[in-house]
């Protein structure tokens, strides 16, 4: 008879505390969001560097290649090409940051380097986007600027009528209002678990592939890491395009805009 393994040894959900600093608890995720927020900062003011002394360079060239896509889907999304040059820095950081983050968890060493934390080995890195917490102060944080452009472009009173109408002591449109707020909200929601639940899954089924593979672990999780890669992507897109979404509507005044259309060219300054 062949013998199964009784069980396999998963990610934890939760991510592990490391260590306290002024009584706040740092956990490996927090850490490591930290280290892939340095590198984002790093890699983007490199790449301006690059940009203008060797414009030719393959860094130059991909984060050029980058910055012009999330330029088209911000134009496309606020119709309005000056607004969209605008929120653009916000925009790439926003998908660089949680592209990093989740690349980050395919690293050497990520989950495989331990640190002693009350007699218990913790693993001391640990992807940021695979800990809900973060996905969800990220998906705040979002939202948070969302409504902060919003107010500082229309102001309190005109944010407010994208809730409210101008009669909103009528129990209809008291209802409707209470519906976009509540709408507001789920979208912290649906951002940070989405996030989650995808990075947090292909870890998951990383760990779970290696232990089952035995020797054979590095060619039987080769196909997943691809699809790793490839659904990093996809989940940094997603999140910055629905961002760039909300933010078109949020900074609406509902008055119409002309398209700009067509293909859209960078220009840096000299």
């Amino acid at each position: 008879m062949l013998a199964l393994p009784l069980a396999v040894e998963s990610e934890p959900l939760a991510a592990q505390k490391l260590f306290e600093l002024g009584g706040l608890g740092v956990t490996n995720s927090m850490l490591f969001g930290l280290v892939a927020a340095v590198f984002t900062l790093v890699l983007l003011g490199l790449a301006a560097a690059r940009s203008q002394k060797h414009p030719r360079s393959r860094l130059a060239f991909y984060m050029e290649t980058m910055v012009d896509g999330i330029f088209g889907v911000a134009i496309d999304s606020f119709n309005d090409r000056k607004k969209a040059l605008k929120h653009l820095p916000f925009l790439v950081t926003l998908f660089t940051f949680i592209f990093i983050s989740n690349l980050s968890g395919l690293l050497p060493g990520v989950g495989t380097l331990h640190a002693q934390v009350n007699g218990q080995a913790v693993p001391l890195l640990r992807a940021f986007t695979t800990d809900l917490n973060a996905t969800l102060a990220l998906a705040i944080l979002t939202i948070g600027l969302v409504q902060f452009y919003a107010i500082r472009e229309l102001g309190i009173l005109g944010h407010l009528k994208h809730y409210f109408t101008n009669k909103p002591w009528k129990p209809v449109n008291l209802f409707i209002g209470v519906n976009e707020v509540f709408g507001e909200l789920l979208r912290i929601v649906t951002l940070s678990m989405r996030l989650f639940g995808v990075i947090y899954a292909g870890e998951v089924l990383i760990t779970t592939i290696a232990q089952l593979s035995g020797n054979f672990a590095w060619f039987a999780t080769l196909p997943v890491l691809f699809l790793e890669i490839f659904f990093s992507a996809i989940q940094a897109y997603v999140f910055m395009m629905l961002t760039t979404t909300y933010l078109a509507i949020a900074t609406s005044s509902g008055e119409h805009q002309e398209s700009t259309g067509g293909k859209v060219k960078l220009q840096t300054a000299s």
